[in-house]
């Protein structure tokens, strides 16, 4: 199983995803502010996620079989100040007469402060910023002192920036606020898999060790397999209902298995929208520790068999390494 561990920026870039305050205003159809309710936050939030994950899996960072990552976050709920500036901290040299500023984010401290790309900071609030040294790494002190002064300081306190601006010495003022980020708890891959499992309510271990059965719906699109629901299990209904992993005995068990293809993959409009009581068994061998994953197999070459079934097959597509608790 493949165990990825991300740096903490990756973790702070998911807190953030999710900060929308609960307390937050949307706007109503005719422009109104209203409060925003926790099932706009959540979509938000979901949105937010679904796009982070998509630039990190695009980047390469899940490697080449995202299906097989195991990763754990949390992160409990905490205080923290968002001050939004780049500063150019690569050296000690780069930083002798304080901190150039390159660039600030929207809605952050640097924003309200009005600093401006090319400004450089030589104190904070009284404490000098230049010729500070670098840090065990090479990077400038100076970016430490300037996080580290901010972060200690209570809501609502002063802070002051003496900035160089153009040759012209500049104190920039600005109360603080900090926000409070909830606590975040996230699993991907087989971690999120693990922690859905359902008793199958059949086949008991026995002895002959544990594995499991699952539908979790991260079959490659590029072979045609979609996702798919486990209706029985050896002519039991697991529990609960809308599960996706089953912890079943090893050994061999009998699935009844329906399709979840989307419609829009075998055919159009109502035609697609008749097929009836294309559930199919599915005879599957589940290995000590090894998860079996079922999925649909969509056959291109048969979707005028749409009413008899003969468009799909459940399949197991994968077994994964994955030791019962």
């Amino acid at each position: 199983m493949l165990q990825r561990h991300f740096p903490i920026p990756v973790l702070a870039l998911i807190a953030l995803a999710a900060l929308v305050p609960f307390g937050a205003s949307a706007q109503d159809g005719a422009g109104a502010s209203r409060p925003t309710t926790n099932i706009e936050t959540e979509q938000r939030v979901r949105q937010d996620v679904q796009l982070m994950l998509s630039q990190l899996a695009s980047s390469g960072a899940f490697g080449e079989h995202p299906e097989q990552i195991s990763l754990h976050l949390d992160e409990p709920a905490h205080r923290v100040m968002n001050i939004g500036v780049l500063v150019d901290s690569a050296s000690a040299d780069h930083a002798r007469d304080g901190l150039r500023v390159m660039g600030t984010t929207p809605g952050s401290i640097a924003e309200h402060l009005g600093l401006r790309p090319g400004d450089v900071i030589m104190a904070v609030n009284g404490l000098s910023l230049r010729g500070l040294g670098a840090d065990a790494d090479g990077h400038a002190l100076a970016a430490s002192r300037l996080r580290s002064t901010v972060e200690a300081l209570p809501d609502a306190a002063p802070l002051q920036l003496d900035v160089l601006r153009a040759g012209d010495a500049v104190a920039l003022n600005t109360p603080v606020h900090s926000v409070y980020l909830p606590a975040l708890r996230m699993q991907l891959g087989a971690a999120a898999m693990a922690s859905t499992d359902a008793p199958a309510n059949v086949g008991a271990d026995g002895g002959g060790g544990c594995g499991r059965i699952s539908t979790w719906d991260v079959a490659p699109r590029s072979d045609r397999q979609y996702h798919a629901r486990i209706l029985m299990i050896d002519g039991v209904t697991p529990g609960p209902s809308g599960g996706e992993t089953y912890r079943v005995s090893a050994g061999t068990h009998k699935l009844l298995v329906a399709e979840d293809i989307p419609t829009r993959q075998i055919g159009a409009g109502e035609i697609a929208s008749l097929r009836r009581d294309t559930n199919k068994e599915l005879i599957v061998t589940v290995k000590p520790g090894t998860t079996a994953m079922v999925a649909a197999q969509l056959h291109a070459d048969k979707l005028n068999e749409i009413m008899r079934g003969g468009f799909w097959d459940p399949v197991v597509w994968r077994e994964m390494p994955l030791s019962c608790p």
